[in-house]
């Protein structure tokens, strides 16, 4: 009995050291929160083009944070990509990556047939201009002004942030 406890226990915190959101700190300063001005940046995209956020102020833009090694990023990739094939009028994704290589970045883009916009972050300084405690990190913004934040994957990503997008879009 003693034995199948320890078990147990030993199987749900392992559970939940998977699942949860990666939780270190990344960026500097504190979170920025809903209602507070993006901070603009400029961004290599990994299909050659660049992205800036000043230049979408008329957009919605989904900006998420991720990185290859962060389980709960992975899996919301999807959400993303389905969003892209949405193809909403006046909607800008982009995921900024975390501090991997383009190699790395590349190389997962691939594999995985993702085809929208990823931006590479190699030492991030996109990143500490939109600090958090963990990634993913997503925002919604509309307006150049931030609208949502998430932090961690929603349990359904795709719908979570169809809603949001949808509710900047009104």
């Amino acid at each position: 009995m003693k034995k199948a406890l320890i078990i147990i226990a030993i199987a749900v915190v392992a559970l939940l050291l998977i699942f949860r959101p990666h939780t270190e700190k990344i960026g500097g300063g504190t979170a920025l929160k809903e209602g507070m001005t993006a901070p603009s940046f400029t961004a290599q995209l990994s299909n050659g083009k660049t992205f800036k956020i000043s230049e979408n102020r008329n957009n919605v833009v989904v900006l998420n944070f991720w990185a290859t090694w962060c389980g709960p990023c992975v899996g919301e990739m999807p959400a993303f990509e389905k969003l892209k094939n949405d193809r909403m009028s006046g909607v800008e994704i982009v995921a900024v990556n975390y501090k991997e290589s383009k190699a790395e970045v590349d190389s997962f883009i691939k594999e995985n047939g993702y085809t929208f916009d990823i931006a590479y972050d190699e030492k991030g300084e996109i990143c500490d201009l939109y600090p958090t405690n963990g990634i993913p990190y997503t925002l919604i913004i509309k307006n150049g002004i931030i609208e949502k934040t998430f932090v961690g994957a929603p349990a359904d990503a795709y719908n979570t942030y169809k809603a949001a997008i949808e509710e900047c879009l009104k």
